[in-house]
């Protein structure tokens, strides 16, 4: 699904060079379930931007499903991410004036794709996610975990291959961090959707199927556990 060969970011402040991520190598398989972890400045965020095609490396190769990511340009970026990929935010990024229905479907309004296939596809995902019966109501109106649900809803609505989340814990509790943990586990084994975290939280660490460790741009461990 996802290869990094020898990827470098570098930003340079004033005289000084910082290589965010430092010729890191790494190979994601179809449908893992993935934690990329270590302190803050290890590279956690940089290295998702660059797979959420987001940023754009310095040094080295990335694939995504066999697409040469350093190759595209900023349009082909764009298109890439709207088709094939799904994202997951730690502050939900909902639009605040729509509904959840509506945070939901306008991923899809995006693609172009049949009005009835759209509303089919939205009413499923959001049952899918535990919020049948919620279509209609704004971020506002639902709880902090509700909201993160209608994110994962947004996310995985146009059955993209690649799902991205960033610190998607840090703004809940400790018991609707592991029910939404719980939610994405179960999507990629019912799914085969590859999830990809960054996190901090030990609770997300621990759920992981492979965790990747970085520090000051490197990776420092990869361990595989049993599913």
């Amino acid at each position: 699904m996802v290869i990094l060969d020898g990827v470098s970011r570098i930003y340079k402040h004033g005289q000084n060079i910082v290589r965010a991520l430092d010729r890191v190598s790494l190979r994601i398989e179809d449908g893992e379930f993935l934690s990329i972890a270590g302190p803050s400045g290890s590279g956690k965020t940089t290295m998702l931007n660059l797979i959420g095609c987001l940023d754009d490396l310095d040094e080295g190769e990335l694939y995504i499903d066999a697409h040469p990511v350093g190759a595209m340009s900023s349009k082909e970026k764009t298109a890439f991410r709207r088709n094939n990929l799904g994202f997951i935010f730690q502050s939900y990024n909902l639009i605040p004036v729509l509904s959840a229905f509506e945070n939901v479907s306008f991923a899809l309004e995006l693609l172009r794709i049949d009005h009835t296939a759209i509303e089919e596809q939205t009413y499923s995902i959001l049952a899918e996610v535990g919020l049948s019966g919620l279509e209609g109501r704004r971020p506002r109106e639902l709880s902090a975990g509700q909201q993160q649900r209608v994110a994962i809803a947004r996310a995985l609505v146009k059955e993209p291959k690649l799902v991205l989340a960033d610190e998607p814990t840090a703004n809940l509790d400790s018991k609707t961090g592991e029910e939404i943990i719980a939610l994405m586990k179960a999507m990629n084994e019912r799914r085969k959707t590859t999830f990809i975290f960054s996190t901090h939280d030990a609770m997300v660490m621990e759920h992981a199927h492979r965790l990747v460790m970085l520090h000051d741009g490197s990776v420092v461990s990869d361990e595989h556990r049993r599913r």
